[in-house]
């Protein structure tokens, strides 16, 4: 009882401490940044290299997808787990504080689930930045992965069969608070490289050093590691339960490179080093911990389009968690496309849309 007390009052610590993401701009919840309500103004930049449009109003159109990979650690080979996730498509509009997006599930792109098995997923992202400081939070479940290497487990695997491997008992719930500080905020736009209501002018870098901290429970009813390929992989890698809180910190750098006035590309890069305190639980040796050195990494590009009036591109990011130096069990990715398209409009508020406070 103890122990699920201790590991619940950290999911709601971890969900508590707010989130730093480069979505929009400000503190936000559900796509809402917030704390323009009480600072309305334009931010401080360098003209030069930055022009803002934040009292514009924005509509546009936006499909994205997340991604997410589990690995278990065998040899010679490796046992990859993915989610049946989708792409999804829909409206989005920006307005001073308010923002939001209604987006639905596109059936393209391999999204079958008589194919891969359906996953039941559920996630939750706190932003709160301003141009210096970004903190980030994220909680992302999902129930329901499908073995996208199948032929670890039979030649030819679809010759004989017609979907992928699927396990419905595969749980993962990831919480990480990331904190990022920049050193050229005034010159290089954070909200411009993820398409959203900045322009980059000139060319731009930044150094960012950045610390984190990662709550990660993965759970199964059975071993992780099927019965067919025990041969393969270390007796303690027949996990039933595997959590893992770790620390971390990094540093990396941001480029944004503007050509032909209006078209850029921009990449971050930032590798870390973390301690991570880890317990396991197999079907063969029972429950274990361990203290263990690692690495993780962060890193995102775009290559787009911004005008005072259109703008688009495509953003994506990955990051890589749960990386040891030595004895690794199991490693996870995190990985994020954005395709957007959108129009900048002039907008005044009238009538009651001009008595909702920050409006």
């Amino acid at each position: 009882m103890g122990k699920v007390l201790r590991g619940n009052w950290l999911l709601l610590i971890l969900l508590i401490g707010s989130h730093f993401d480069g979505y929009g701009q400000g503190l936000s919840f559900l796509g809402i940044p917030l704390d323009t309500l009480l600072k309305t103004k334009i931010p401080r930049v360098d003209r030069n290299y930055i022009t803002t449009y934040y009292r514009q109003l924005h509509l546009y159109g936006v499909s994205d997808r997340q991604d997410y990979t589990l690995r278990v650690v065998g040899s010679p080979t490796t046992l990859v787990y993915r989610p049946n996730l989708a792409w999804t498509l829909g409206p989005g509009i920006n307005y001073k504080w308010f923002g939001t997006e209604i987006t639905v599930k596109l059936p393209l792109f391999g999204y079958n689930n008589d194919l891969r098995g359906k996953t039941k997923p559920f996630g939750l992202t706190i932003n709160l930045n301003n141009r210096r400081f970004w903190l980030s939070t994220q909680y992302q479940f999902y129930r329901g992965f499908y073995i996208s290497n199948p032929d670890i487990l039979q030649s030819n695997w679809f010759d004989h069969h017609s979907s992928y491997p699927y396990r419905d008992d595969l749980r993962s719930q990831t919480v990480s608070s990331r904190l990022l500080y920049q050193f050229n905020p005034l010159q290089l736009s954070t909200p411009a490289t993820l398409l959203q209501r900045e322009e980059q002018r000139k060319r731009a870098g930044s150094w960012n050093v950045g610390a984190s901290l990662t709550y990660q429970l993965i759970r199964a009813d059975s071993s992780v590691v099927p019965t067919s390929l025990k041969d393969d992989f270390r007796p303690e890698a027949r996990l039933l339960n595997l959590k893992s809180l770790t620390a971390g910190i990094d540093l990396g750098y941001s480029q944004t490179i503007v050509f032909r006035k209006h078209y850029f590309v921009s990449a971050t890069v930032r590798p870390g080093l973390t301690v991570m305190i880890q317990q396991t639980s197999n079907e063969l040796t029972g429950i274990e911990s361990r203290v263990q050195l690692g690495w993780e990494g962060i890193a995102s590009a775009t290559i787009g389009y911004s005008s005072s009036s259109f703008y688009g591109g495509l953003y994506g990011s990955t990051m890589l968690m749960n990386r040891t130096f030595s004895s690794g069990l199991i490693n996870t990715n995190m990985g994020y496309l954005r395709l957007v398209f959108g129009k900048r409009i002039r907008y005044q508020p009238k009538g009651i849309i001009k008595q909702v406070p920050g409006l």
